[in-house]
């Protein structure tokens, strides 16, 4: 009977053990998702600072040397009139429009990885695409 009792008590502990390793992975992953998420955002508002600054190179490192951002101007809509210089704008993305009050829009594509240096379980790759006006 004790037998069966210490083998009933170490599966239980065993199966305790293997819960609690799962729900602290998940919530490892979570945590460097919403890094990588917060990383984002930043990346985009550096990416519109190099843009007014009219600097080509888009490629962002986090602090920590977890994640890196690149930023692909893909397409910029400008006014038929206006006289437009930006080195990200090119004749293969640039749209001629219409109305004046819409001169300048940015279709942006974000791409957020983490890096193999990090000490990240699970590899996170995130992409956003949104429109800016810099």
């Amino acid at each position: 009977m004790a037998i069966f009792m210490l083998l009933l008590l170490s599966g239980l502990a065993t199966l305790t053990l293997s819960y609690a390793r799962l729900h602290v992975r998940f919530f490892a992953d979570n945590y460097n998702k919403e890094q990588a998420r917060l990383f984002m955002q930043s990346a985009l508002e550096a990416t519109l600072m190099k843009i007014e600054a009219n600097q080509s190179d888009l490629r962002f490192f986090s602090p920590d040397g977890q994640f890196e951002a690149v930023a692909v101007v893909e397409r910029c809509y400008i006014y038929q009139k206006s006289e437009h210089n930006n080195t990200n704008c090119t004749p293969a993305n640039t749209v001629v429009i219409q109305t004046p009050q819409s001169n300048g829009y940015m279709i942006i594509r974000l791409f957020v990885r983490s890096l193999p240096s990090a000490k990240i379980v699970s590899p996170i790759r995130i992409t956003q695409r949104s429109v800016q006006r810099p």
